[in-house]
């Protein structure tokens, strides 16, 4: 059985929090909504889903009932979290538009987020050959 990564198990969570709590759908989305601006858990980052995991145990603190610890568990990294910490490294600040720019231009996809395995591949040669131009420039 694999073992589910931090981010399923936050998610799974936030919506045991979310019953708990006693939330309707719309009252727990509008507390999504404002710790992220997002709709949804599934388009958060980490970071984000931690804010709203702080926010429904503020509201179960409230509510005088128990709050949720998550701990996170070590994880494999990913290629995608490789892809990320490459870019950083190779395209210095706005790493992210850059990126997704090639990304929209080459795969016709939104983000890098939203890439599959194959893709990333392709994104590693990229930044390769950046890098590898960038080393010959000097």
């Amino acid at each position: 059985m694999e073992q589910k990564s931090n981010r399923s198990r936050l998610i799974g969570l936030i919506h045991v929090q979310k019953t708990s709590a006693g939330l309707d759908d719309s009252t727990y989305r509008i507390i999504v909504s404002g710790a992220t601006g997002k709709e949804s858990c599934s388009d958060c980052s980490m970071q984000e889903l931690r804010a709203v995991f702080n926010d429904l145990n503020t509201v179960l603190e409230k509510q005088n009932k128990k709050t949720f610890r998550f701990y996170y568990k070590k994880e494999q990294p990913t290629l995608l979290d490789a892809v990320s910490a490459r870019s950083r490294k190779i395209l210095g600040s706005g790493w992210k538009d850059r990126l997704d720019s090639f990304v929209q231009t080459r795969f016709k996809k939104e983000s890098y987020t939203k890439c599959g395995e194959n893709e990333l591949r392709s994104i590693m040669a990229f930044l390769s050959k950046t890098e590898r131009r960038e080393h010959e420039k000097k």
